[in-house]
């Protein structure tokens, strides 16, 4: 009897070690592995990227007025679902510079992000869309002189991002991808702009 408990312990230990290794499809009397993934990993994931947008576009009564490009950083924190399913929350700084300082702005969106990637591979397209809220900050020249950084406002903002992804064995990864934000604060601003990114 001891012997009986002995192995069954043993063989109980042994299945649940291996749980995550083997499926439950008992077709024709046999257990199959899980696929297993080539790329990526599940868990927390880190996305830190420059972001330069150029083109942008402001829409006020009087039409749309070309305005000058603004660069930024974004840092993601969230979770893989899988190599193909990312969620997570992000934070930008997004600064508009100016040579007379006549107008700047800087922006610090704050959004759900989400990415879908194509592959499992180690090179895969990806979409992204990134949706949330924009703090912005801006100063406007007067009286011949630069003003403060003391006007407040806010913005809904959004993202929609098509790129490519190039990912390592580690769950590392770079990105390039080019997307179209949209803000509102208080008139309509849009642009091109270009994400050069890294996941770890």
């Amino acid at each position: 009897m001891k012997r009986f408990l002995t192995i069954l312990i043993t063989l109980a230990v042994f299945v649940s070690a291996n749980a995550n290794n083997l499926g439950t499809n008992c077709e024709n009397g046999t257990v199959k592995q899980k696929k297993a993934y080539r790329y990526g990993k599940k868990g927390y994931f880190g996305n830190a990227s420059f972001t330069f947008t150029d083109f942008g576009a402001f829409l006020d009564d009087e039409g749309w007025l070309i305005d000058k490009p603004h660069y930024g950083v974004d840092i993601i924190n969230g979770y893989s679902f899988n190599p193909y399913l990312d969620l997570g929350v992000g934070l930008g700084a997004h600064f508009q510079p100016s040579k007379d300082k006549t107008e700047q702005y800087i922006m610090m969106p704050l959004y759900v992000y989400f990415r879908y990637n194509i592959l499992d591979r180690k090179v895969s397209p990806y979409l992204a869309a990134k949706a949330g809220w924009a703090g912005v900050v801006y100063r406007e020249k007067s009286g011949g002189q630069a003003g403060k950084f003391n006007k407040w406002g806010g913005s809904t903002y959004t993202n929609l991002e098509l790129g490519a992804m190039v990912r390592f064995k580690d769950g590392k990864a770079i990105n390039l991808g080019v997307g179209m934000p949209w803000y509102f604060i208080p008139l309509l601003a849009t642009g091109i702009s270009v994400n050069v990114g890294f996941t770890w």
